[in-house]
Formats: C-alpha cells, sequence, structure tokens
C-alpha cells in the first residue's frame, strides 16, 4: 500500500481544489433526454432528446466553450408540426453558441458569437418564408428579430434551459472538511420564466465510480410549490411542496461533465406524511463515446489517487500508524 501515504487534510485540500484539466481534454458529445410525467405514470405524457456537442479551448490564457445543439425530437418523432419546425429553426439559428468558462467550469453566459447567431436566423428565416407564409407567422418573425436581435434578450433566454442551468452549475467549490457545504442551484422549472433557487446540502463523494468518474450529489431543501403547480380550484388548504435531487458525474482526468441526472417532484402529503406526487421532470445528460477512459492513468495530484483511504495521523505515543488507514471521513 505504498502509494496511500496522503493525510486527511492533503485530500480534503485536493477535494477543496479541483479545477478543470484542459490538458488533452477533446470535444465531447452528450445525449440529452427531458421526461415530463404526470402523477404516478411510468410513461412520460412529454418528452424532448438532443444532442450536445461542448467544446472547450483555452486562448491567451481565457477559456471559452462552444455548444451546438442538434438532432432534436419531440416525443421520439423529428419536428414535423409546424410550432416544431419553426422551434427547431430557431435552435439552429442561435447554435452553436459560444460562452466563456472558467477553470470551475462557471461561466458568465455572455454569448461570443451574437453576430453569427444574427446571420443564421436571417437564413433560416428565409428557409422558412419561402414553405410557408401567413399573417401570424409575420407576426412572429417580427417578435423572433427583436428577440434574436438583442443580445440581452438571448442570454436571457439561457437561462430557462436545464441544460444550462445544469452544466454550468457550480460544482468544483471548497466543501469543507465534512465533503458538504450548503448552497444553492437554479432552475428553470416554470416554462419562460426566472429560475427557481432551491437550496440544499452539496456533497462531494472521495470514492471514484467503477466507470472513471467522481460523483457530486445536491438535494434540495423541500419547499412550497409556485401557484403555477396548482389545480384550479384547489382547497384553501391543500398544499404542493416541490423538491430537487440532482448528480453529476465528472470524468476523473480532466474533471470535465460526464453525466447529469436531475429530478424535480411536486406533491401532496398523505395524513402519514408519504409523498403523494402530481407531477415530475427527469432530466438526463449522458456522454456519449465514454469507453476512452479505460487505459488512462490517475495522476499522483489526484485528489481521488488513494480510492478515499487516508493515512491516520501519529497515535498518542507519537509512532506512525503505518497500517491504519481510515475510510470513514
Amino acid at each position: 500500500m505504498k502509494e496511500i501515504t496522503l493525510s486527511k487534510k492533503e485530500l480534503q485540500h485536493r477535494l477543496n481544489s479541483i479545477k478543470i484539466n484542459y490538458e488533452g481534454l477533446k470535444p465531447r458529445k452528450y445525449g440529452v433526454s427531458v421526461k415530463y410525467f404526470s402523477g404516478t405514470e411510468n410513461k412520460p405524457s412529454k418528452r424532448i432528446d438532443y444532442e450536445v456537442t461542448a467544446d472547450l479551448q483555452i486562448i491567451n490564457g481565457i477559456g471559452t466553450i462552444s455548444l451546438d445543439k442538434k438532432n432534436i425530437f419531440y416525443n421520439r418523432h423529428s419536428p414535423d408540426l409546424i410550432n416544431e419546425i419553426i422551434s427547431d429553426s430557431i435552435t439552429k439559428s442561435i447554435y452553436p453558441i459560444e460562452t466563456t468558462i472558467n477553470e470551475r467550469g462557471n461561466s458568465t453566459c455572455e454569448i461570443l458569437n451574437h453576430d453569427e447567431i444574427i446571420n443564421r436566423w436571417k437564413q433560416n428565416k428565409e428557409l422558412l418564408s419561402e414553405k410557408y407564409q401567413s399573417k401570424a407567422l409575420d407576426e412572429f418573425f417580427a417578435v423572433a428579430d427583436r428577440k434574436i436581435n438583442s443580445k440581452l434578450q438571448i442570454e436571457r433566454s439561457l437561462h430557462h434551459d436545464w441544460f444550462w442551468n445544469l452544466f454550468f452549475h457550480p460544482r468544483l467549490i471548497s466543501y469543507g472538511d465534512y465533503r458538504q457545504v450548503e448552497t444553492d442551484l437554479l432552475l428553470s422549472v416554470i416554462a419562460y420564466q426566472a429560475p427557481v433557487r432551491f437550496h440544499g446540502v452539496q456533497t462531494i463523494e472521495k470514492i471514484p465510480t467503477d466507470y472513471h468518474s467522481f460523483v457530486i450529489r445536491f438535494e434540495s431543501d423541500e419547499i412550497k410549490a409556485r401557484k403555477y403547480f396548482y389545480p384550479k380550484n384547489s382547497a384553501d388548504d391543500f398544499t404542493l411542496y416541490m423538491s430537487l435531487c440532482v448528480e453529476f458525474d465528472s470524468d476523473l482526468y480532466h474533471h470535465f461533465p460526464m453525466h447529469t441526472r436531475a429530478i424535480f417532484q411536486i406533491y401532496s402529503k398523505n395524513m402519514d406524511g408519504s409523498k403523494l406526487i402530481t407531477k415530475k421532470i427527469e432530466f438526463t445528460m449522458y456522454q456519449i463515446d465514454s469507453d476512452g477512459y479505460q487505459n488512462k492513468t490517475l495522476s499522483v495530484e489526484s485528489p481521488f489517487i488513494t480510492g478515499g483511504l487516508v493515512k491516520l495521523p501519529p497515535n498518542k505515543w507519537g509512532f506512525d500508524n503505518f497500517e491504519n488507514l481510515e475510510n470513514n471521513w
């Protein structure tokens, strides 16, 4: 066990100082699925699936990331309804989108390629106009023009996107001595409205997974649901609650996102306090082609090099505990 020589203090310091390792990091492709459930139904009433490619670049010490969203499917079919076709065209105009990213994976969400977005929208709008004509569509184009021509409007709209909320949620932060910290997670659970602030506990696991990642979990406090989620004519004493659980997987070598799963629930409570779920949204993001980690070697500087084991301090007589290793911390 020669390699396990780190103290608990050293491992804690490493866990609290994790940064993205850009060296050798290649563009990553993700499959994303958002499913909406009613009550306890196992089959979603609505789902959206798409792919995202993330390409991180460091230029003159400044991190930028390009995100490209493609292959959108609505309820498991390609866009065919007019509203789906228009939505798909807008997505093709906005993406790929470039923004800033720092060594901790956080972003200001400032758009760096707004001119490209405007030009793509002009081209895609012309294609739509050749195929569809109506007064309602002309009015929609006028509104879309104003929004897309405004960099600030697009930046605000990004905060209504679950992918952006979760991909740039601060994960590589200080977790103190107990690998836990109270924090907030902002998530747009109400369509086209500002994200809801969920307060909760975020924990980083010290033991890596079998699939070359480390896990960070966020569990929110239970809070009363927004009135948006209440059924019409509900009784005055009827109360709905909401909660959020998110699990983030990042790879051990670059500390960059691999997989993310979020479960948002709306529920009432039975007399015994058990949950009666009325709505649920599941978000899943998984890295496509993640087999390239099999032959990678973990850096000796990694906080996960010991598998979570730490060397105990000397005993009360001052002798080293060479064989006594602790994992319960």
